[in-house]
């Protein structure tokens, strides 16, 4: 039974994660009440909680786009492939991204 609760919380979280980043998305491009709308009965918990996730996810970008800058891989060669070389070569950036998940969900490619 706890693991279907932990799954259910997640999909919240993620759920709830995609209504701020669409609701930040039309604040900021001049549709603030229709932004507004997707978030307005969202409990604050529920809210940081997705900020919080939204803020991780953009920090992994960065790092992951700082790393292929200064590694400067095949242009063909993916992130993920760059990475897992890098750490086959014994790069700790490497190894301390793919231990932090940066393979994990859209940042494969």
């Amino acid at each position: 039974m706890v693991g279907k609760l932990r799954i259910k919380f997640k999909i919240e979280a993620i759920d709830n994660a995609c209504l701020v980043a669409r609701a930040a998305h039309l604040m900021t491009h001049g549709e603030f009440a229709e932004g507004y709308s997707l978030i307005r009965d969202m409990q604050g918990s529920n809210f940081l909680t997705a900020l919080r996730m939204l803020a991780e996810q953009e920090a992994m970008v960065k790092k992951i786009s700082d790393f292929k800058e200064k590694h400067k891989g095949e242009k063909s060669e993916s992130v993920a492939a760059l990475l897992t070389r890098a750490a086959e070569e014994g790069d700790e950036e490497a190894i301390s991204l793919l231990a932090a998940g940066a393979l994990e969900g859209e940042f494969e490619n």
